[in-house]
């Protein structure tokens, strides 16, 4: 289909999924079940496998993403010519494909590992292995093209995920309109926090220097330097104090920390942050969704606010497995108020 054509087909089937989906007040359904079998039956209106419970849990969360991910990919396929952003959002699972066949090949393994299959979207020529020349050749990710030392493995995930930061980052740039600038504010703000969350770890566990932190920072242009749109927000809070909530109160992103209670201890929270960023870029992701229909930006509305679901249906499953609270299993995903 043109892309018009193709863009009204896929916001109506994407609409309709999204009103099946356990999104908003229906994401409260994941947390009324007893069991994994009823969590089964309500994801996906058959009766569970017969297995069990751990192989249960395990096999309710691939057969949620295989068909969000088969979902997706089937959206991009109604396109005669579909737009880059939305191929390049599959990169993260083609990067971390090659993560795998990586680790594996590194340890001498005779098999292929699994990977996550993109159908005709894959670059990745995983029927080549294990010749990792042969897997890469033609991709993106060519330059991969030995198997790598143990040593050097850490380096080269790293690498592959600046790769795909930037790719993400440049084929939004190409986006017009306002669709495309409200695109690139959720993806900034998406790469930005992943940095703070990264400084703010690094800073309490680990205690490291900002010069070695520096080094650890995702971004989009040449280094993560002052000019990087995504890295320069996390290097204005490498001298923050960690254990003083005022400087913290007047930051970009103050709505995301953790609340004071006068005479109190506090401490920044970086899994605070993290949980009340994900409701945040679900509320990004639905305006994005419902406010740009037809255009490639609104399937990736779409995306993040399905993967905002699995995420729902992953802590939904364990909090069944380990009897936690369902209050407290909703607090996990940072509450269902996105």
């Amino acid at each position: 289909m043109d892309k018009t054509g193709a863009g009204a087909f896929i916001y109506a089937k994407a609409n309709g999924i999204l009103g099946k989906s356990f999104t908003g007040s229906r994401a409260q359904k994941l947390f009324s079940v007893k069991s994994l079998g009823e969590l089964w039956t309500l994801l996906f209106r058959s009766q569970p496998p017969m297995v069990p419970e751990v192989m249960l849990s395990q096999q309710i969360e691939e057969k949620a993403f295989s068909d969000f991910i088969n979902q997706y990919v089937n959206f991009i396929n109604m396109y005669d010519s579909p737009s880059q952003v939305l191929i390049d959002q599959l990169l993260e699972y083609e990067g971390e494909n090659l993560k795998e066949i990586g680790a594996a090949l590194c340890k001498g393994e005779t098999k292929c590992p699994p990977v996550t299959d993109l159908k005709k979207l894959s670059s990745l020529n995983y029927s080549a292995w294990p010749d990792i020349k042969k897997i890469t050749k033609g991709s993106r990710f060519s330059w991969y093209n030995e198997i790598p030392d143990i040593h050097e493995q850490q380096l080269l995930d790293f690498k592959i995920d600046i790769q795909i930061y930037r790719h993400l980052w440049e084929s939004a740039l190409k986006e017009k309109g306002e669709a495309g600038d409200s695109l690139r504010q959720l993806y900034r703000q998406e790469f930005i926090i992943k940095n703070v969350i990264w400084v703010l770890r690094l800073r309490l566990y680990y205690n490291m220097k900002n010069e070695d932190i520096v080094k650890n920072l995702i971004y989009v242009t040449d280094k993560p330097g002052h000019a990087d749109p995504v890295a320069s927000p996390a290097l204005k809070i490498l001298d923050l104090p960690l254990d003083e909530y005022e400087p913290w109160s007047n930051w970009r992103y103050a709505k995301l920390v953790n609340p004071y209670e006068p005479g109190s201890v506090w401490q920044i929270d970086p899994i605070w942050i993290e949980r009340r960023n994900r409701v945040e870029i679900n509320k990004k992701a639905k305006k994005l969704f419902h406010q740009f229909p037809s255009e490639p930006a609104s399937l990736i509305g779409w995306y993040k606010i399905k993967n905002y679901e699995l995420s729902c249906i992953r802590t939904a499953v364990e909090s069944i497995r380990l009897n936690v609270n369902p209050e407290e299993a909703m607090d996990a995903i940072g509450g269902l108020n996105g």
